[in-house]
């Protein structure tokens, strides 16, 4: 049964009784140790015995986090004064009976945000945007699957939730079934999938509309030293999302969306930035600072969440469609759900002159290093995500945002070589989507195939080897196909500044050597040592905001036999005082390799130069 929003909003007026659906209840105005007390009115049960659950894991988080380990004083009351036995039978489930005489479940829910003295917390922490954070009449970040919970077998349910909040506060989220009032919200999720695929976010508003064709897109902001706003968001999103809509073929697969953006003001538990995407919304945990600083990073992160619109929503496998939330079973497709949605957040920024060639094929390029760098690059792609849970193989989890962008790289510029530019990713993922769709989902071992279908025997023979199998990409052969030469190593002597490794001291608002074990032989000549804080450049005072300009001029004008002077600023051991030194060395050209090196080619062909114009869409 679906209730409809007339029966919702007479639910907001009475009181409620024991029907079919959940009927939950939070109260935002209560909040005990970062504590929030969740009470629920459970569906009519005619079975004896009873399962309750919460999560052990969610769909897009690929992590077992065991949410049950925050709730505590978990009680069932019996109707009538009926004594009810509850056994705990593991972290996340609870077992119940007699099961039909339950009058109410209520029980206490941490946040996720800074609990750390939990059981097992400090072994794993919750990525933040896959949490929950409770800030007391600020802002209350609600992932759904932290606060409730569900009966084993009735999944499938209406899903009503009252919160009673403090003045003013709105609830920011991609669900459509909202009753506002001016104390007390009631909210509606058809069954648990929608509820636990749409965060929501309670605070006093501060929200920013922006339309795209028919799709009506909301961004929400909390910035708690007001650094950042939803308007600067929105502005800087717009021609984003226009672009993507144009990627999608001028029409977004969705007709609301929800972007909610949390800026932390102080560091994460889990050192970690991010997103975590849904179906209608997409929920973001991001540091506090100036918003301009933050603008490309933005556009990165929300490219890539809002493309999950096609995949995960419109294309899956059975795994995922058919999610099992505490024993949960992994696709063998991440290179399709992650690699190819980070591949599109890229490929249609480049496609829509928001970005330009160079900056896209560096990121590209620096994605397949770091592939190679820091993964197994001979272990199947599909093997990997079908067990990414497993302790050993979940190291090679963030590959899927590196090599798996690259394959997605690979099979446009394959599709478009061989289809004379006429077809390409794009359209791949639009036919797979109405193959499929948000209700139908695929099986895993059929996917190759129903891909070689859709488009050549080739394409079947690269998803084989590369993806499901273990070689290595053939980047020589793709790349070549739009005019591009790949070297795997070139050799080079030039100029250079000895090459150590920078970081950045924001106290002194200067680089310094993080590390000197890999200076060339002009550096060892220079004599840098760790710690040391650059100053000035050939009597020219370095600063952050001018470093490109100034390093650029250095290699222009730079000359073999030439003197090059540095001044540093060496710390002493406790880092309180600093001598000045003046670096010096003859400048000389020195042996540099350079690893996984791309160059344009100057005759490229017709066909070379076709392909390249309608990948980039030129």
């Amino acid at each position: 049964m679906r209730i409809t929003l007339i029966l919702l909003a007479l639910l907001a007026l009475f009181p409620v009784r024991a029907d079919e659906n959940y009927h939950y209840f939070v109260d935002l105005k209560k909040v005990s140790n970062d504590r929030l007390r969740v009470v629920l009115t459970p569906p009519d049960q005619k079975a004896d015995e009873m399962e309750f659950s919460f999560p052990a894991m969610v769909p897009g988080t690929y992590e077992v986090y065991d949410f049950g380990r925050f709730i505590s004083n978990f009680k069932v009351s019996g109707k009538n004064g009926a004594v009810i036995s509850v056994t705990k039978v593991n972290t996340n489930t609870y077992r119940i009976k007699p099961a039909g005489a339950v009058d109410q479940i209520s029980y206490e829910v941490d946040d996720t945000f800074d609990k750390c003295d939990l059981h097992q917390t400090k072994e794993k922490i919750i990525f933040e945007p896959g949490g929950s954070n409770f800030e007391e009449n600020k802002n209350f970040s609600l992932n759904t699957h932290c606060l409730f919970g569900y009966i084993t077998g009735m999944i499938n349910r209406n899903f009503i939730i009252e919160f009673e909040k403090p003045t003013g506060f709105y609830p920011a989220t991609g669900l459509s079934g909202l009753t506002l009032g001016e104390k007390k919200d009631v909210i509606l999720a058809n069954d648990y999938h929608e509820l636990v695929d749409s965060p929501i976010m309670y605070f006093l508003p501060d929200t920013s509309t922006i339309l795209v064709g028919k799709t009506r897109i909301l961004v929400a902001c909390y910035s708690p030293r007001k650094m950042v706003t939803s308007n600067f968001i929105a502005t800087t999103l717009q021609e984003l999302l226009h672009a993507q809509s144009d990627y999608l073929g001028g029409e977004l697969p969705v007709n609301k969306y929800a972007f909610l953006f949390y800026f932390n003001e102080s560091p994460t538990l889990s050192g970690s930035n991010g997103a975590l995407e849904h179906s209608y919304s997409s929920f973001y945990v991001m540091p506090e600072f100036d918003s301009l600083s933050l603008q490309q990073q933005l556009r990165d992160v929300s490219a890539h969440e809002f493309f999950h619109i096609v995949t995960p929503l419109s294309i899956h496998s059975k795994e995922i469609g058919d999610f099992d939330f505490n024993r949960p079973q992994m696709s063998a497709h991440l290179w399709l759900y992650e690699g190819m949605t980070e591949y599109a957040a890229h490929h249609a920024q480049v496609k829509s002159g928001i970005i330009d060639i160079n900056q896209f094929m560096s990121t590209m390029m620096q994605k397949y290093e770091t592939s190679l760098e820091g993964f197994n690059d001979t272990m199947s792609f599909t093997y990997m995500s079908k067990h990414v849970l497993e302790k050993k193989i979940h190291t090679q989890y963030n590959n899927v945002y590196e090599k798996g962008a690259v394959i997605g790289m690979c099979l446009d510029i394959l599709l478009r070589d061989l289809s004379g530019g006429t077809y390409g990713t794009q359209q791949l993922m639009k036919d797979l989507a109405g193959k499929y769709g948000k209700t139908r989902s695929f099986n895993d071992e059929d996917l190759f195939n129903d891909i070689e279908k859709f488009t050549y025997p080739q394409i079947g023979s690269f998803l084989r080897t590369y993806v499901g199998g273990g070689t290595p990409l053939p980047m020589k052969d793709v790349l070549n196909r739009i005019g591009i030469e790949f070297m795997k190593e070139d050799i080079r002597y030039e100029f250079s500044l000895g090459n150590p490794d920078l970081g950045y001291n924001p106290e002194t608002k200067r680089l310094f050597v993080e590390r000197a074990d890999e200076l060339d032989d002009f550096g060892k000549e220079l004599k840098y040592k760790k710690n040391d804080e650059l100053g000035k450049l050939n009597g020219k005072e370095i600063k952050i905001g001018e470093i490109k300009e100034l390093i650029a001029e250095y290699y222009d004008t730079i000359k073999e036999g030439e003197k090059v002077s540095i001044e540093i600023f060496r710390p002493n051991r406790k880092k309180t005082k600093y001598k000045t030194l003046t670096l010096e060395a003859i400048a000389r050209k020195v042996k540099t390799t350079y690893k996984n090196r791309i160059t344009l080619i100057e005759n490229a062909s017709e066909q070379q130069k076709k392909t390249l114009s309608a990948w980039l869409g030129t």
